[in-house]
């Protein structure tokens, strides 16, 4: 067997919450050693729902695979200790406000001078710098205001609950960081990766074409609930009470109208274009609709199927879980949690041809790995722990865990 991709490459991670965290589990699933850095007490994203038995699932699931030093890091001696482990640390990932992180120390300028093979990753809500850099921000906030938040809904204005900004930028960052590695490779220099909430969505927004719809046209998007735009297809009941969402793009119109029975609909000059489609939507709609209540949604999705159309069921999370295809990829690894049982975990959405999957490690326990972390890359000795542990560097737990 290869080793893993990232075998023997070191990653800091001082990040909480979404996206840093997971910016870290992508490296470690990757095969990469990544030790989160925390205070001796629990951390906020430690106690966040949902729960089993009153323990953090959320934690688990974000931080499964890493292992976890704890030390006063905000305490001189901690700082000092902070400082060894980056200069012998490939990656760093930190997701403090900029003005925070210059005072903790965590400059890209200081960092690249105290270890210049350094990759720092830094996710900000706003960026590093413009006038709103150090405002604070979660994912809501982010949609709210790149006017993705506007699009959704039909009525008030409706948040993903899905927090794809922070998944999202967590990817960015991941992506920057094994391109900055590539490069290290070639030169032998780190850098510092910059991602923000705010460049994510709204580099989605651009991409999507609404900033050049809105400065080019005039015509800002507006609400779309679950309509297609530009094109048709909606989301749709069924005859059992159930929901289908439906795309029909391109040459895809001649098998709709074939399997709801309606080809004339072809000779209809307003339905020629996916444009005229979408602009005749209030039309063409109550046949789609019509066919639909007349079958099951499991008759809807057969018949789809065999008609080489985009229609897929509406589900629930908890249809997701127990989803079929979902278990034959694997998709939902359960890991062996301390203190609570098989807990289902994500693995990555990506496949390498040439490196199989790791198998998936629980989240650490604080100061799991801190006597462990301290020998394995400061070649600390025992004398050297009991010294730190006398100053109240680190805890008790530290040392029986470790």
């Amino acid at each position: 067997m290869k080793p893993p991709l990232l075998a023997g490459i070191r990653v800091l991670d001082l990040g909480r919450f979404i996206a840093a965290p997971y910016a870290g589990q992508v490296l470690a699933d990757l095969g990469a050693e990544v030790v989160r850095v925390e205070r001796p007490r629990p951390e906020p994203d430690r106690d966040r729902g949902p729960y089993v038995d009153g323990k953090s699932l959320y934690f688990v699931t974000l931080n499964r695979g890493k292992r976890s030093v704890a030390f006063d890091m905000f305490a001189e001696a901690g700082r000092q200790l902070l400082d060894e482990l980056i200069s012998k640390s490939d990656i760093l990932i930190q997701n403090y406000s900029p003005r925070t992180a210059r005072d903790l120390g965590l400059s890209a300028e200081r960092l690249l001078l105290l270890n210049p093979r350094l990759i720092i990753l830094s996710i900000t809500g706003y960026g590093a710098d413009g006038p709103d850099a150090e405002r604070v921000a979660f994912d809501g906030l982010a949609q709210a205001r790149s006017g993705a938040m506007a699009c959704n809904g039909t009525g008030e204005p409706f948040l993903n609950h899905l927090p794809y900004v922070d998944f999202s930028t967590a990817l960015y960052g991941s992506f920057g960081i094994m391109a900055a590695l590539y490069e290290r490779e070639r030169t032998g220099q780190g850098q510092c990766v910059e991602v923000s909430l705010m460049e994510t969505v709204s580099a989605f927004v651009g991409s999507y074409g609404l900033i050049a719809e809105a400065l080019l046209n005039g015509t800002p998007r507006h609400q779309q609930g679950n309509a297609l735009i530009f094109a048709l297809g909606d989301c749709i009941q069924t005859q059992d009470g159930g929901f289908v969402i439906f795309n029909c793009i391109g040459n895809m119109f001649p098998r709709l109208c074939a399997m709801i029975g309606h080809p004339e609909l072809l000779d209809d000059a307003r339905f020629r274009t996916d444009a005229s489609r979408h602009t005749h939507r209030s039309v063409l709609m109550p046949y789609v609709t019509a066919w639909a209540l007349a079958h099951t949604t499991a008759d809807v999705l057969a018949t789809a199927q065999e008609f080489r159309l985009p229609f897929e069921k509406v589900s629930t999370v908890d249809d997701l879980a127990h989803d079929a295809h979902a278990q034959a990829r694997g998709m939902f690894p359960r890991v062996t949690q301390p203190g609570m049982g098989e807990i289902p975990v994500a693995r990555q959405g990506m496949t390498l041809s040439a490196h199989e999957r790791l198998p998936v490690q629980p989240a650490p326990a604080i100061g799991e790995h801190t006597e462990r972390v301290l020998t394995d890359w400061l070649g600390y000795t025992p004398a050297h722990l009991q010294t730190l542990r006398e100053q109240g560097l680190f805890s008790a737990q530290a040392r029986a865990s470790g």
